[in-house]
């Protein structure tokens, strides 16, 4: 193992061009880069060692990114300038740096610090007023009983703790513009659904889609997410009549940025319902 002499945080975005990149792929992608750029990531221990470079949260696969975290550990420092320079020497290509701090060597590791997460989604065939109220209902909730299925097991839980905040907002114009996948037709019934979610190791984390198809339950809806998970699925709520539903379709899932617990007032990552989270659907 290298000697660590300096840490960076690395605040970057991923764009169309890599929203595919599985995680893993993704972080072969960004030490191939950094080589390139004859940046110095000190190396783990072991017969086979890892350059020492550690992102904060895996991103989903087709959804885009603004503002994602990753340290990165030297053996040699590096002025800011120096390491800016270099990094733009390799970028990896869908790839873009937004911000570069310092940080102490010692400090607490990235990802157990995480606590929330931002996101936006663009909802087709939903009016704004209807999707505001669903989302209040949600809000106001004390508990939001779902299951996930994962292969052959189905694992019940409360998605209410995980939900930190709901907002309804005017429609992207890009996606109306563009279609993005869904109708573009003048008129067409969209809206864009940000949200926060908790992020944790030991507490669980939210997720757009379960949100979305907590949302659909309300307004008597299927669920269709081709962005989110980088193909199209069957409808969520899995009903008798499911095919004979209104289709509510998600489409470019953004992860606007991660948040660390000290960034956030206790009460902005607190369980349970938010009334002031209420008072801003």
């Amino acid at each position: 193992m290298s000697e660590i002499r300096q840490r960076w945080r690395l605040v970057f975005a991923r764009d169309e061009e890599a929203r595919y990149l599985s995680h893993l792929d993704a972080v072969h992608l960004w030490e191939r880069a950094f080589r390139r750029g004859e940046i110095p990531l000190a190396t783990s221990e072991g017969f086979n060692p890892r350059p020492k470079l550690v992102f904060a949260a895996p991103l989903q696969l087709g959804m885009l990114a603004e503002r994602e975290l990753a340290d990165l550990f030297l053996s040699e420092r590096l002025t800011s300038p120096d390491m800016r320079r270099r990094l733009a020497a390799g970028m990896p290509s869908g790839y873009r740096v937004v911000d570069l701090h310092d940080v102490w060597i010692g400090a607490p590791a990235l990802a157990p610090q995480l606590a929330a997460a931002d996101y936006r989604v663009t909802l087709f065939n939903v009016k704004q007023a209807d999707l505001a109220a669903a989302a209040a209902k949600l809000m106001a909730a004390e508990e939001l009983p779902r299951q996930r299925h994962r292969e052959k097991r189905t694992i019940s839980y409360d998605l209410r703790p995980l939900l930190l905040d709901i907002q309804v907002r005017a429609p992207d114009p890009a996606f109306i513009a563009e279609g993005a996948g869904a109708p573009a037709e003048a008129g067409v019934d969209a809206a864009t659904l940000w949200l926060r979610l908790r992020h944790s190791q030991d507490g669980g984390s939210g997720r757009v889609e379960e949100v979305v198809a907590a949302l659909a339950g309300e307004l008597g809806m299927a669920t269709r997410l081709p962005s989110v998970s980088g193909t199209t699925s069957e409808p969520d709520e899995v009903l008798e009549d499911a095919a004979a539903m209104p289709l509510l379709e998600a489409v470019g899932a953004v992860r606007e940025r991660l948040w660390l617990s000290d960034e956030l007032e206790p009460a902005e990552i607190r369980l349970g319902p938010s009334s002031s989270s209420r008072d801003g659907v």
